[in-house]
């Protein structure tokens, strides 16, 4: 007996809701053959379609070409997607050419996906994980990419913001050159509330890796914990964070390291309220845009930042380690904001920080070093 199956039988036993079952994917009724070559996009439809609250469809090692139409694949309630880690590859390609936005799977209330590799092979736009009114779900040990490098066209990794959103879990998920990680459009008008983040890694991205913004909705107890952002490839000014919270209430950004950002690391804006950025490791922030490595704008309430470690000495440009500004005549100026106990080392060009008059209590027990040279 393989150890995926090995440990799918384990999860099992030990659940004691109503009898469940092991769906694999490569067996009759469903028959699909793994190879990189053959369309198995109709043999997971079989199966999801087969699949009851409780049961487990089993995607062996191997590669599974997915031919997308035009919706994406809905995942019944209750089931649970189970690859074997680095080993089951959902290799996307769609019927539509390079033209036509396709999506991939959309989760219903209390749906797993453990151990699967999704991957963008051809030019089409999409958005691979599509998360509409649900609770509940969870990603883990998963790899998404959107290989956004050789192909031009957007692909962003899952989108929010239709519906409500209850209660959405990431546990060691990669998610590398895609647009967005995660992101939701200004006009949605859903709920998101309960996220977590953790032991997660992002990379070569092309905007913001999590974006949590929702100006005509409601997001609400978010945390990032434990996560690595590196290398973002964002150039514009307006996006290209590791994470930005915008009209976001209780969040939080802990014991994480972001490297290599063009522009902010961490962006607080547009009335969020109760914002913890706390034990995070900052290295070559900001390097484009002027902005500060931690931004804070725009009307943005009760938010600390404690315990972190910014280090600019690898900046070629100008910015301030943390800058809590206006950000423009239509929001009041940030207030509570607290700066305490940070570790700031300024490079040959950086400005230590920027703090509106009036936007909160003088910093205590900052260590600020200039050392401006390479680390």
């Amino acid at each position: 007996m393989s150890r995926c199956v090995s440990m799918v039988l384990f999860v099992l036993a030990c659940c004691a809701s109503a009898p469940a079952e092991i769906l694999n994917i490569r067996q009759a009724p469903y028959s699909a053959v793994g190879d990189g070559e053959t369309d198995d996009r109709p043999a997971l439809k079989r199966v999801i379609e087969a699949a009851q609250a409780g049961d487990v469809v089993l995607i062996p090692a191997g590669e599974y070409r997915m031919v997308l139409d035009g919706g994406p694949l809905v995942i019944p309630a209750g089931v649970t997607l189970w690859g074997q880690g680095g080993k089951t590859t959902l290799s996307l390609t769609s019927n539509g050419g390079d033209s036509k936005h396709r999506e991939f799977l959309r989760p219903s209330d209390d749906v797993t996906l453990v151990g699967l590799t999704i991957r963008r092979d051809e030019g089409f736009p999409t958005i691979l994980l599509p998360i509409g009114s649900c609770q509940r779900v969870t990603l883990r040990d998963c790899r998404i990419d959107g290989q956004k490098s050789k192909y031009g066209a957007y692909c962003h990794a899952m989108q929010v913001g239709s519906g409500t959103v209850k209660d959405l879990t990431f546990r060691g998920v990669e998610i590398v050159d895609c647009d967005y990680g995660l992101f939701q459009t200004n006009s949605a008008k859903g709920t998101l509330d309960g996220v977590l983040v953790e032991h997660c890694r992002f990379a070569e991205n092309r905007s913001s890796d999590l974006e949590f913004n929702s100006p005509n909705g409601t997001m609400r107890n978010i945390t990032v914990r434990e996560c690595v952002f590196t290398d973002n490839r964002a150039k514009s000014a307006s996006g290209g964070f590791a994470v930005g919270f915008a009209n976001v209430t209780n969040g939080r950004v802990e014991r994480c390291r972001i490297t290599n950002y063009g522009s902010e690391a961490l962006h607080v804006e547009d009335r969020s309220a109760d914002i913890e950025l706390v034990g995070n490791t900052i290295v070559a922030g900001s390097t484009i845009h002027r902005n500060g490595v931690i931004l804070i704008i725009n009307d943005s309430r009760r938010v600390t930042i404690r315990d972190n470690y910014i280090d600019g000495r690898l900046n070629p440009n100008s910015p301030h380690l943390i800058l809590v500004t206006a950000g423009g005549d239509k929001f009041p100026n940030p207030s509570d904001v607290s700066v305490i106990d940070n570790v700031l080392i300024n490079g040959p060009t950086t400005r230590t920080w920027y703090l509106q008059d009036g936007s909160g209590p003088e910093p205590v027990g900052n260590r600020i070093i200039d050392a401006p040279e390479s680390p």
